[in-house]
């Protein structure tokens, strides 16, 4: 609705306007009824109206003078000039200030008031009406030269594609590598942070305005978007063969200028490449092969030369599975969140400095959460909307290593109140201390008298309260903790049967296989050998499951 100020210094002319307008039918609302010209000024230089009905006879400030200082906080003002005076010196002022219309007050009547209004109003809706078309053509323009960037660099990064693929539209955007030497910059944005959430296409926009910003003499720039918030920018000419202090220093105004932006972050790569269409292009698929792979481990703000950054460790980071999941399972069950914190922390801190292949840290994540999450649901019979699919999809979408840290952290946050509520079933503390004590020591035989003693509680009672409260006998509960955790082990190391069944405390080779045959219908051998999926769990190392 646009909004309408009324000003006059008779009060009995405010109220009727008041009154006799139908605000709701002409799609109007009151903005105000000020009793002279300057009361109004104040109240428009806090919220500017969109049309003014003044008079012209008035103390203080005049409607004249009035309409002159709104004119000029908003020339496209709608005024209407009501006055009891027929001076034509008075109309010729206000006819070039551009009024909407001059009304002497002897002749006010709801139908003319109503009718003006109402043309006011349709002039005002067709003027908006043609400002968002104007845009949108506008918008949709910009969006065809982004797609038409986008395109190129594509079919530039397509190396089976000759370059007479890609130099001609190259050309019209300004990239003549057959002539001069470029620096090529993997830019990857990050935010948006606050109130304001700006979409991919409005962040592209910045970094090219950024880039333009800091251009050295002779020198020009292209923002080549990629994907979501990645893009390459080209400076070209002037720029010389190689890396020189020059470069550095412009790439550093470059960072400065987008890091000062509200919400906006950004980690850079760069790369001298020397004249050459060849050269180009291979230089460009460098960038967007390894580069987007190293924006894994950069810092937000954090400027590197590609061919400086170090190649990522060769080493099998699931050989550390075993022990961060022992580590992890641990703190989980005994509800810490403080030292999930830190274990985690420890964790992600050790990827870091090795440097592992993001590919591979999504990997050993995604199964460390969903082995996680497969024990609680087994050993509690807890249902939810857990999904493998999802968790991997969401893993996979993470770019940075701070990232993931902070939503596996979240994903552990999330499932401690089941464990609380686990062992807040049972009524009995004892029973609590018992499942905690069981879950610490798998790898020995446990005895029903050894928990009695361990709780304090006579043997036959405690074996009594064991079943009244968990629905199944004590040796029956220890035995189906153990063939869960022997699935794991079986699962995810290179140990032999006879290995796993004495680090669960079974002497007995014979004796584990038959408890394991029972618990799962499958021999140890037989539950390792079948590779794929059984029952809708991955199998094997997990790494057939990759990110």
């Amino acid at each position: 609705m646009y909004s309408v100020m009324l000003v006059d210094d008779d009060y009995p002319v405010l109220d009727f306007l008041s009154a006799v307008i139908p605000w709701n039918e002409l799609g109007l609302t009151l903005h105000s009824a000020c009793k002279n010209g300057l009361v109004a000024l104040e109240k428009a230089q806090a919220a500017m109206p969109d049309i003014v009905i003044t008079d012209i006879g008035m103390p203080y400030m005049d409607g004249i003078e009035l309409i002159r200082e709104l004119k000029l906080m908003n020339e496209e003002l709608r005024v209407v000039v009501l006055s009891c005076m027929d001076d034509f010196t008075y109309a010729q002022q206000a006819v070039k200030l551009m009024v909407s219309d001059y009304i002497l007050k002897e002749m006010i009547s709801r139908e003319l008031i109503t009718g003006l209004l109402q043309e006011i109003g349709d002039d005002l809706r067709r003027r908006d009406a043609d400002r968002a078309q104007t845009l949108k053509w506008k918008s949709m323009a910009e969006n065809q030269k982004v797609l038409l960037k986008q395109s190129v660099l594509r079919r530039i990064a397509a190396r089976e594609l000759p370059d007479t693929e890609w130099l001609p539209d190259a050309a019209e955007l300004g990239i003549v590598p057959e002539l001069t030497a470029n620096v090529a910059v993997l830019c990857r944005v990050s935010g948006s942070t606050g109130e304001t959430v700006r979409d991919d296409l409005a962040l592209m926009a910045l970094v090219q305005s950024a880039a333009e910003a800091v251009l050295q003499d002779g020198a020009a720039a292209v923002c080549l978007p990629y994907s979501g918030r990645d893009c390459v920018l080209v400076f070209t000419g002037g720029m010389g063969n190689g890396a020189s202090a020059g470069h550095i220093s412009m790439l550093g105004r470059l960072r400065s200028a987008i890091q000062s932006m509200p919400g906006v972050g950004a980690s850079f790569q760069y790369l001298c490449i020397p004249p050459g269409s060849g050269h180009f292009q291979e230089g460009i698929i460098a960038l967007l092969t390894q580069g987007r792979e190293n924006a894994f481990y950069l810092k937000p703000g954090e400027l590197a030369g590609l061919k400086e950054l170090q190649p990522f460790n060769g080493e099998d980071l699931f050989l550390q599975y075993t022990e961060a999941s022992r580590e992890i399972r641990e703190a989980f069950l005994e509800e810490s969140a403080g030292r999930l914190e830190e274990l985690l922390s420890k964790w992600m801190d050790y990827i870091r400095v090795k440097r592992f292949a993001p590919r591979q840290v999504k990997e050993w994540m995604l199964k460390l959460l969903y082995d996680n999450q497969m024990r609680l649901m087994a050993r509690q019979q807890f249902q939810s909307t857990f999904s493998l699919e999802m968790l991997h999809d969401t893993i996979t979408a993470i770019e940075h290593i701070d990232s993931l840290e902070e939503w596996s952290l979240q994903f552990f946050y999330e499932r401690l109140p089941v464990i609380r509520e686990m062992y807040q079933e049972t009524r009995r503390d004892e029973i609590k201390k018992v499942k905690q004590y069981v879950d610490r020591h798998l790898n020995r035989k446990i005895t029903l008298e050894e928990v009695a003693e361990y709780t304090h509680l006579n043997s036959s009672y405690f074996s009594r309260l064991f079943k009244k409260e968990t629905g199944m006998s004590f040796i029956h509960y220890v035995t189906h903790t153990k063939m869960e955790h022997a699935k794991e082990l079986l699962d995810q190391s290179p140990q032999s049967v006879e290995q796993v069944a004495e680090q669960l405390g079974y002497e007995n080779k014979s004796y584990f296989t038959k408890l394991f045959k029972l618990h799962t219908g499958l021999t140890p051998g037989e539950f390792r050998g079948e590779e794929g999926t059984r029952n809708g769990q991955p199998q094997g190392t997990g790494r057939h499951y990759s990110c």
